[in-house]
């Protein structure tokens, strides 16, 4: 019965024979533009996470600055001395007066020992908006090599490595603008003091400094 009835069955009525599908590769010309778009996404991604630890590392150097300042500041006022600040082209030295009123590292260890700067930030000093240059490494190193003689005051004052910024007892110190930056990065962070001892610190960018 069923055999008959598909014998009676039209032509047209019949099962389709399958058609085989057509496989396609991708071209040259394809391969070659997903390689760029993945090479833009990398190169993009690899920028966002450089940035980040770089911007990181500049929060986190203008923070100990700001810090070590604020315990300098505590430190002149409590022992009722004079602690300068001195920034060379690789870092910065506090310095305090010794009895022949020429200016030493006020601590070789500890809190207030000379500090590098971490790299690649570099720091630009202004006082009362002049651009203050670093202390040279040469300069810097003929003032460390200079032997202590009363015979040679005149030339012991002349390769003395001098304070840039004074911290005095009750909370004053030689007003100041610091601009911690990198090459070529749009961010800096600028740390000011004032003539009362006021610290503050803030994050800047291009457009903000221009602006100004």
């Amino acid at each position: 019965m069923i055999a008959g009835a598909a014998r009676a069955l039209p032509a047209s009525a019949s099962v389709p024979a399958l058609t085989p599908i057509r496989q396609h590769g991708f071209t040259l010309l394809e391969l070659l533009a997903v390689i760029a778009i993945i090479a833009v996404i990398v190169t993009f991604a690899s920028l966002s996470i450089g940035n980040r630890a770089l911007d990181d590392r500049l929060e986190a150097e203008s923070k100990r600055i700001e810090q070590l300042l604020r315990l300098a500041e505590d430190e002149a006022d409590l022992k009722g001395i004079a602690i300068g600040l001195a920034f060379t082209v690789d870092g910065y030295r506090f310095l305090i007066a010794d009895s022949r009123s020429k200016w030493v590292d006020y601590a070789q260890s500890g809190l207030f020992r000379s500090r590098p700067l971490l790299q690649p930030f570099v720091a630009e000093l202004r006082i009362e908006g002049r651009l203050i240059p670093p202390i040279s490494a040469k300069d810097e190193a003929e003032a460390d090599a200079k032997p202590a003689s009363d015979d040679h005051e005149e030339s012991d004052e002349a390769t003395t490595v001098k304070p840039q910024v004074l911290l005095l007892p009750g909370g004053q110190m030689t007003p100041f603008t610091l601009d911690l930056k990198a090459p070529n990065y749009p961010v800096s962070m600028r740390i000011e003091g004032d003539l009362l001892g006021r610290i503050k610190r803030e994050r800047r960018t291009v457009e903000k400094a221009a602006a100004r």
